[in-house]
């Protein structure tokens, strides 16, 4: 399915590349900000879906980039076909892959993870699957 989202970023492939500086950058939400250099005053969204590099931006990072009209208003521009040109000197920069195996060995535990399931069957046979909450043991002082 083509999109007119699609159909712009194509576009804005065709457009002159600007440079810039990574201001912010959260991968955990996964969007940020670049200080273009042409306008440094100026902050220009970033998505993480529009990164074409193997690394995660951290701040200070110089990266070439091209400009398109954010949708579906169009009013405000963003970031897109984002390249890390120069890494940031002094910060320790990860890989999407060791980004997401970091996430998987620091993620919190699911609360799948503090409940338990008690099964019993009806009378009639049809199998019965209780979720029980997982409660604390409390010591009771009197």
């Amino acid at each position: 399915m083509v999109t007119c989202i699609w159909i712009s970023c194509e576009r804005a492939l065709q457009s002159p590349s600007y440079e810039g500086i990574i201001d912010e950058f959260c991968r955990e939400k996964g969007h940020g900000y670049i200080r273009p250099k042409e306008n440094p005053s100026q902050l220009i969204f970033v998505h993480v879906s529009d990164i074409d590099d193997d690394y995660v931006p951290k701040k200070g990072d110089l990266v070439s980039f091209k400009k398109m009209l954010m949708p579906p208003k169009n009013e405000k521009i963003m970031a897109v076909h984002i390249k890390l040109l120069h890494l940031a000197e002094g910060v320790k920069h990860e890989s999407w892959e060791e980004a997401v195996e970091h996430d998987m060995e620091h993620r919190r535990p699911s609360r799948v993870d503090s409940v338990t399931f008690a099964n019993e069957t009806a009378e009639n046979g049809d199998k019965i699957h209780h979720v029980v909450p997982h409660i604390s043991p409390v010591t009771h002082v009197d």
